[in-house]
């Protein structure tokens, strides 16, 4: 019989993987009704909300998708540090596509309750992400 941690992590894998897939019933399935995510610029509620901000990936990056680094469970919540990458071919916050391919890192918390994620927080490298999109220079001390 599974335990509780690794019952909270193979949900997790389940909804990254279905992110990757971009299976929409899945990701349903998965996320609590009343979903919370704490995002970088927006905080979702629901999973209406969330699902529609999960696509705007894909307009901009239609090929977007994700790689878990590492993954670690205590209790309810679920921590993982990812990859994610894309081609830019389509207008992302006001930046022109620019055919670039471009990766950046990030880290996410999942809290699971009655087995569903009802709460996420979210941290990335968007800086990272802008440099790749010519957006910013990097500064100036970290120039090769």
């Amino acid at each position: 019989m599974a335990t509780q941690t690794e019952s909270n992590t193979e949900l997790v894998r389940q909804y990254l993987a279905a992110f990757n897939d971009r299976d929409r019933e899945a990701l349903s399935e998965l996320l609590a009704e009343d979903v919370v995510e704490h995002g970088i610029h927006d905080e979702l509620h629901g999973v209406d909300e969330l699902l529609e901000k999960l696509e705007s990936h894909f307009e901009p990056f239609p090929d977007y998708s994700g790689t878990t680094e590492t993954m670690v469970t205590e209790g309810d919540l679920v921590a993982v540090r990812y990859t994610v990458g894309g081609t830019h071919t389509g207008a992302y916050r006001d930046v022109e596509p620019t055919g670039h391919v471009a990766e950046w890192t990030g880290m996410a918390m999942y809290r699971i309750e009655d087995g569903e994620i009802a709460e996420v927080w979210l941290e990335e490298d968007r800086l990272e992400l802008l440099e790749q999109l010519e957006v910013v220079d990097p500064p100036a001390h970290l120039r090769i």
